[in-house]
């Protein structure tokens, strides 16, 4: 079955630095004000490589976002640059509009966001990035599993009972 890819903390579309991929035949920066100086320097770096670029506000509305990648030819590569919320929002529409994993590239500016699964309320909240263990909104104590669910946008939220609120048998 076949999954949309997601943006999640280990993404393999997530750079640290921005590599100009062999074959593309143009870069499509979309970005937004916080990452306006990186998406400068990829351009610059683009050299004789076609470049366009789409600067993305919250009032940037989804429509104009989608107009603008489809508007791409093939073989462009996507180089979005931008705090979390707004890159998440781009690759959602660039994916919904056909893009695959391997013609995205994405630069986080700040911190990362984390998604947990609840198997107990079958629920989706935010998390620290660097916890093993969480408390969900419906009070049950989860581990972060290792594995990452597309469909559920989370890791998967295993519950368990914390020692201090086990009771010894036999007591």
């Amino acid at each position: 079955m076949y999954s949309r890819p997601v943006l999640f903390d280990q993404s393999p579309t997530l750079v640290d630095k921005f590599s100009l991929l062999q074959g593309r035949t143009k870069i499509a920066v979309l970005f937004d004000e916080s990452g306006k100086w990186q998406a400068e320097d990829l351009l610059e770096k683009a050299g004789n490589i076609p470049a366009t670029a789409l600067l993305v506000s919250e009032s940037t509305s989804s429509q104009i976002i989608s107009e603008f990648i489809v508007s791409q030819k093939m073989g462009t590569q996507f180089c979005i640059i931008a705090e979390w919320d707004t890159a998440y929002r781009i690759f959602s529409l660039a994916v919904e509009e056909g893009a695959s994993e391997e013609e995205i590239q994405t630069l986080i500016i700040g911190q990362k966001k984390r998604f947990i699964y609840c198997m107990k309320c079958f629920s989706t909240s935010e998390i620290p990035v660097n916890e093993s263990a969480v408390q969900c909104q419906c009070s049950a104590h989860l581990e972060v599993g290792p594995f990452f669910s597309k469909f559920r946008k989370g890791y998967i939220g295993y519950p368990f009972i914390p020692v201090e609120q086990r009771q010894t048998v036999g007591s």
